[in-house]
């Protein structure tokens, strides 16, 4: 894992001194059970985007262990998941959770969902896509940063067959195996071609998105791929 990185907040840029400094996991802290926390990815932060996202957090990481993806997604949202949501604090977010939740053919297998609030399923993975950025590149992201998936679900979008699509164009052959230690937690390959980078992701093995960040100044434009 790598120690030296700029003295930077990786979303904003902005310099940090020593006590400013935050660490920031990539993906959060919480994700990862006992046993799975060594040699974690983290990159500096300030202090308001170390803290903002906290219930974002929590609330994406409910979501994805609640769909079983493996025996440790599984065991760790019966245990210490359900434990903690029992807390007497919780009572709102429990409450907030129950109402956007629902049942959805993926693969054709059942699976539970929550209905996510605005962007916030966009915001999360744009967290994690500009930390392994970041991680990588050693700058922040400052183009256009995307993601898509089979998790989260959009009527007007067929996200399924979309991943399927851009999953034919991500040859294994030419990603390279990000850095981590936790591959049944989270792991990530990626490609970094012409400042396009594009993410292929795992929470617990099984739950896949795929993200990509555009450099700044791109155009979808065929003709003019820079303004």
């Amino acid at each position: 894992m790598k120690n030296k990185l700029p003295k930077i907040c990786y979303w904003c840029g902005i310099e940090l001194r020593n006590e400013e400094n935050k660490k920031e996991h990539v993906p959060p802290y919480s994700f990862f059970p006992k046993g799975y926390r060594n040699n974690l990815v983290t990159v500096p932060s300030c202090a308001e985007h170390n803290n903002q996202f906290s219930e974002l957090d929590e609330k994406f990481q409910f979501l994805i262990k609640a769909m079983f993806p493996n025996q440790i997604a599984m065991q760790d949202f019966n245990d210490r998941v359900i434990r903690g949501l029992k807390r007497k604090e919780k009572s709102k977010f429990v409450e907030n959770i129950k109402s956007k939740s629902f049942t959805a053919n993926i693969n054709n297998k059942p699976q539970f969902l929550i209905q996510l609030e605005g962007n916030e399923g966009e915001v999360f993975l744009e967290k994690i896509i500009r930390g392994i950025y970041f991680y990588h590149k050693e700058k922040p992201a400052k183009g256009i940063i995307q993601s898509i998936s089979k998790t989260i679900l959009n009527e007007n979008i067929d996200r399924p067959a979309i991943v399927d699509y851009l999953k034919e164009d991500l040859n294994p052959e030419t990603l390279t195996k990000g850095d981590f230690n936790n591959a049944e937690i989270f792991s990530y390959y990626f490609l970094d071609f012409e400042d396009v980078f594009m993410i292929q992701m795992k929470f617990y093995e099984n739950a896949e998105f795929i993200g990509w960040a555009f450099p700044e100044g791109f155009s979808f434009d065929k003709d003019k791929h820079y303004s």
